[in-house]
C-alpha cells in the first residue's frame, strides 16, 4: 500500500467518523429536548397531584391512619 493510498484511506475514515459524530450529536440533542419535555410534564403532573391531594375532603396531612392499619 503506497503512502497516497494510506492517506486516502485515512481521509475516508476521517470523513466517516465526522459523519458519525454529526449523527450522534443530532441524536443527543433530540434526547435532551425530549428529556426537557418529560421534566416539564413531570413538574406539571406533580403540581396537579399536589393540588388534587389538597382538595380531597377529610384528608389532612396530619390525619392518623384508620384503625384497621
Amino acid at each position: 500500500m503506497s503512502d497516497a493510498d494510506k492517506i486516502a484511506d485515512l481521509e475516508s475514515r476521517l470523513a466517516q467518523q465526522e459523519h458519525t459524530l454529526d449523527e450522534l450529536s443530532g441524536v443527543v440533542a433530540e434526547q435532551a429536548r425530549v428529556i426537557d419535555l418529560f421534566r416539564e410534564q413531570l413538574r406539571r403532573l406533580t403540581d396537579r397531584m399536589g393540588h388534587v391531594e389538597d382538595t380531597v375532603p377529610g384528608k389532612g396531612p396530619d390525619e392518623p391512619p384508620p384503625p384497621h392499619y
